[in-house]
């Protein structure tokens, strides 16, 4: 299997809802949303897609990605507890009966085409409304229990009404929320989206079952900036400057590596929260360039 194409790359760091910027700064990301800085107590909800043109997700597979996803979970703990960070990370998937899945096609076939067709812009509002849509259907089936002095939410209509169940269910402050497709025998990409405004809630479509995939898009929801080139890191100066100040940075294209091998630098600890300061030679690192769409 090849590596996915450069696309994945390219796309990885999408996060705005707003395209009239001429430059990106990174730090627009940090501790806003639903996801804000990470630690405490966290909650990453995984939704399993199938899809007419993806492999179709056997008990197997899922079973396997759960075990990828429990795998990530833990690194990213221990990476937290190493630095002193109070974190509990509690995870939990929408499955039917019988390890059925939710069905719901991409509007063009992959993901990467979906965001880029016709354009960014236009793609990027496709791929929420087709969130919206999968977040409707994991709602119409959630076990909605009522609490005392909290307002009911009955058959979450999106992913925002879905989020707000889920952080009243599980009593936590921040909701990761992945959509998982199974393109492992295939080239696509996995990206996160709307991480750098509140105009709706941000979350990741994985592709790949890589614990170092989904360790990755986990902490891009909570403001982690790609390292590698992308649409928001194309100034290639930057690139090869990150490339070796953090070559085993989780930002970094982390494609097929082993999570062992990875490490959360200073620049990301930086942006998720997990330090207050950035030495001042990582700082050109925070801003890039930007296409307008």
């Amino acid at each position: 299997m090849k590596c996915p194409i450069k696309l994945s790359l390219l796309i990885l760091g999408v996060v705005c809802s707003s395209f009239s910027y001429n430059r990106i700064d990174y730090r627009d990301g940090m501790n806003i949303n639903v996801c804000k800085d990470l630690r405490n107590e966290v909650l990453v909800y995984f939704i399993f897609v199938d899809d007419k043109i993806t492999a179709p997700w056997t008990e197997f597979d899922i079973q396997s990605t759960i075990d990828s996803m429990e795998m990530a979970i833990r690194w990213i703990e221990q990476q937290a507890q190493a630095e002193n960070i109070p974190l509990n990370i509690v995870s939990d998937y929408f499955i039917g009966k019988e390890y059925t899945t939710v069905r719901k096609n991409l509007p063009f076939e992959t993901v990467v085409k979906s965001v880029t067709t016709p354009n960014l812009h236009k793609g990027l509002e496709e791929v929420n409304r087709w969130a919206d849509n999968i977040a409707k259907k994991v709602g119409s089936e959630v076990d909605i229990v009522e609490k005392d002095g909290i307002p009911e939410i009955k058959n979450p209509k999106n992913k925002e009404r879905l989020v707000a169940h889920l952080r009243d269910e599980k009593s936590v402050e921040s909701v990761a929320l992945l959509y998982m497709v199974n393109n492992y025998y295939r080239q696509d990409i996995s990206l996160s989206l709307n991480t750098m405004d509140t105009e709706d809630i941000e979350f990741s479509i994985v592709s790949y079952k890589y614990p170092s995939v989904i360790a990755k898009n986990i902490l891009s929801l909570f403001g982690a900036a790609d390292l590698s080139e992308s649409v928001y890191r194309r100034n290639v100066k930057k690139v090869n400057l990150a490339g070796v100040f953090f070559p085993n940075d989780i930002m970094q294209d982390v494609y097929g590596r082993k999570i062992a091998e990875l490490e959360i630098g200073e620049y990301t600890k930086y942006l998720i929260g997990w330090t207050d300061r950035l030495d001042p030679k990582y700082q050109p690192l925070l801003t890039d360039k930007i296409l307008n769409y």
